[in-house]
């Protein structure tokens, strides 16, 4: 009886081994279907010197991945600044559901939408400083991917309007003396 308890328990070991890696896993798989895409894209540094635009496009993600990405970019000048995050999709049922962004506290949600492309979109005057865009939404299809993008362009300064004003009042000045000489 020694002689089998010897021969059993490496067997018994071996078999305690096999569930211990079946249940790793079963949890991994398990933990792979709850999956969420949180990646991070920088779209850089804009330039202050005039329009200035970047995008790309995000990883590929699979059928019902929760998408939870942040996209950022740094404006080095106060600038009228847009972002855009876009979805183009073969079949209605490749669109990405409850596809929306926040910037600033702010909430965007599809602008517009048809049968094969979904739009999200902000525009408006922004300072100087790096900003954060969180993009959420839920795949339907595999392999879905979707892009980001975003323009600047300086807000002149005040200075640059009233060197601007000075100038037409000088062109109206001239021109007013001219007619008075006629």
């Amino acid at each position: 009886m020694q002689l089998n308890h010897v021969f059993l328990k490496p067997i018994l070991i071996l078999r305690s081994t096999q569930m211990k890696l079946k249940l790793i896993a079963a949890t991994a798989l398990l933990a792979s279907s709850f999956a969420a895409s949180a990646a991070t894209y920088d779209l850089g540094t804009l330039s202050p010197a005039g329009f200035d635009s970047w995008g790309e496009s995000s990883a590929r993600i699979g059928t019902g991945v929760t998408i939870d990405d942040t996209w950022t970019f740094t404006l080095l000048a106060d600038s009228t600044a847009s972002f855009l995050a876009s979805q183009t999709f073969l079949v209605t049922g490749g669109a990405i559901s409850n596809f929306s962004a926040v910037l600033l506290g702010n909430s965007f949600a599809p602008g517009s939408s048809t049968t094969t492309s979904q739009t999200l979109s902000w525009g408006g005057v922004l300072s100087a400083g790096t900003y954060s865009v969180h993009v959420t939404g839920l795949t339907t299809a595999d392999r879905t991917t979707y892009q980001g993008a975003v323009s600047a362009l300086p807000v002149p300064e005040p200075e640059t309007y009233a060197m601007l004003l000075g100038g037409l009042g000088l062109v109206g000045a001239i021109a007013r003396r001219r007619q008075k000489k006629a």
